[in-house]
């Protein structure tokens, strides 16, 4: 993404906490190496998948460190008036290239940060490894795309990786839910205007066509939106018996889910995983049970081998929210940056590497055990792993057996895991 998971403002000693760097680790006999990450940490979603980086730092340090060195760990904002933002993002990244002794980051979260931050860490040679971008373009030279990989990075060397998969197989997956599960065979889609919510959306629609479904589509943007209600009763009147909404809940996607109350149209409403959010379920209000979102990857909750890992990780981070879907990539994508850094101190005999060594470590990952899964990264930076969950908002009566993603206004209101789509294998 994307993803926005989530946008419910911090408290002010959170926000001090973690917006100019929550930081972890210490010093060894070799010395300090530091990683960083830049999310929305302002966002539930951003500040969730910020601690599964912290977590996989201090779970490293407090077993000795990586070849004789601490890992100190830095955490970057990138929001800026509850949203997130591109530019303060690159100057996150900025900040991280002029101390040395950063050797890579995990992040960001939202593709169209990704795409403004790989043209100046790309040619420093700094790692970057996504938990949660899912817009192809960052990585595929495909038609449709409105940029290219190769001038993100001017002629250097890859840089960047990413744990999850691509919105060319997010859409298509809720594409056929919608249509086959969900017998919604015409439907209203609604884009933020976004790099996220275009491209989700495109990709979404051309599966939807292929299958039969027929479609309207409109799009707006969050500077000169307040109100859906026209776009709704146009989809409402073009024989429109769901919605596909492509963007993420700071760009205020969720709210059309309540204004379909409003008008009296109870239809199914559905999105990627910038909509998988405790903020959009609070936004559709008492609409929110007909919501169902993507993720761009395994449900962690739903793998038996990562359950010791949610669990010690909840033992140390007790919040509510301090769980969401990307926590477990981001825990995975940190420890794949931490043993390319220890491979590129053996490149060093036993010293400081540098950030390109860091890279070109990177960039030799194959047969990487995570709790996710098993991963191998093609010459792009793209995971082997091609899975796509798919979950719908249902009352529970124990919101900890959910996905942990949950309203705050109904707190027993929660995305629960429905199935997945393997990309990787066909099923």
């Amino acid at each position: 993404m994307v993803r926005g998971r989530g946008l419910v403002i911090l408290t002010l000693a959170a926000l001090f906490a973690f917006a100019c760097g929550g930081t972890s680790g210490g010093t060894t006999a070799k010395g300090t190496i530091k990683i960083g990450s830049d999310f929305p940490v302002c966002t539930t979603g951003g500040q969730a998948t910020q601690n599964g980086v912290k977590f996989a730092v201090d779970t490293k340090n407090a077993a000795g460190g990586v070849n004789g060195f601490t890992i100190a760990f830095t955490g970057f904002d990138d929001c800026r008036q509850g949203a997130y933002s591109a530019d303060a993002g690159v100057e996150n990244v900025q900040t991280m290239l002029g101390d040395p002794k950063f050797l890579g980051m995990i992040g960001p979260y939202n593709s169209a940060v990704a795409k403004a931050e790989i043209p100046i860490a790309a040619p420093q040679h700094f790692t970057m490894i996504s938990p949660a971008n899912t817009n192809p373009c960052l990585t595929k030279d495909i038609a449709g795309c409105a940029y290219h990989p190769q001038d993100l990075r001017k002629g250097n060397a890859n840089n960047y990786f990413r744990v999850v998969t691509t919105d060319d197989f997010q859409g298509p997956a809720m594409a056929d839910f919608m249509y086959k599960t969900l017998n919604v065979h015409s439907i209203g889609i609604l884009d933020d205007s976004t790099v996220y919510g275009v491209g989700i959306a495109g990709a979404f629609e051309t599966e939807f066509k292929k299958l039969g479904g027929t479609t309207t589509h409109s799009e707006y943007q969050k500077a000169t939106t307040s109100d859906w209600k026209s776009i709704l009763l146009k989809f409402k009147n073009a024989g429109a018996t769901g919605v596909y909404a492509g963007g993420t809940d700071d760009q205020n996607v969720c709210i059309p889910a309540k204004q379909m109350k409003d008008i009296g149209w109870s239809v199914p409403f559905a999105g990627g995983d910038g909509i998988e959010t405790t903020n959009c379920i609070d936004e559709a209000g008492a609409n929110d049970l007909v919501m169902s979102s993507t993720s761009a990857g395994a449900d962690a909750t739903q793998i038996p081998g990562a359950q010791a890992t949610i669990a010690a990780f909840r033992a140390a981070f007790t919040g509510a929210n301090d769980f969401g879907g990307y926590t477990m990539q981001a825990y995975d994508a940190a420890n794949a940056l931490m043993a390319a850094i220890g491979r590129a101190v053996t490149d060093a005999n036993g010293s400081t590497p540098t950030r390109e060594q860091v890279r070109a470590e990177m960039a030799k990952t194959t047969g990487f055990v995570g709790v996710i899964g098993t991963y191998d990264f093609d010459a792009n930076g793209d995971t082997s792993l091609k899975i796509v969950s798919i979950y719908t908002v249902q009352t529970v009566t124990d919101p900890t057996k959910s996905t942990g993603v949950c309203g705050k206004l109904h707190p027993n209101d929660c995305y629960v895991w429905k199935a997945q789509v393997n990309y990787a294998t066909g099923g």
